[in-house]
């Protein structure tokens, strides 16, 4: 499968979430108005941490897997989850958040 290239104008949602005592700011990227998301960006702790470099990387391989083809269904269902059903991360709840919208 190829990448979807993204036109250079999208529509950008942006929302902030705290989580165990850390701050998080999650953008998504859609490619026009109502589109599905094919980009993300987490930002998370003070610029130059290890939590930050984590959530950037994160992002970055997510956006690849949506770019080439994967639904946020499937990144979901795939996360590590606690006992509960609840996700285990972080990065598990903003894939629920896009799951659910």
């Amino acid at each position: 499968m190829t990448r979807q290239r993204l036109p250079n104008r999208r529509e950008c949602e942006t929302y902030e979430f705290e989580r165990e005592g850390l701050n998080y700011t999650v953008s998504y990227g859609r490619p026009h108005h109502g589109g599905p998301v094919r980009e993300l960006f987490i930002n998370a702790g003070k610029s130059g941490t290890n939590m930050e470099s984590l959530m950037c990387d994160a992002s970055t391989a997510i956006s690849v897997a949506l770019q080439n083809g994967a639904t946020p269904q499937e990144l979901a269902h795939s996360i590590t989850r606690n006992p509960d059903g609840s996700p285990a991360s972080p990065i598990g709840q903003i894939l629920d958040d896009m799951v659910m919208g």
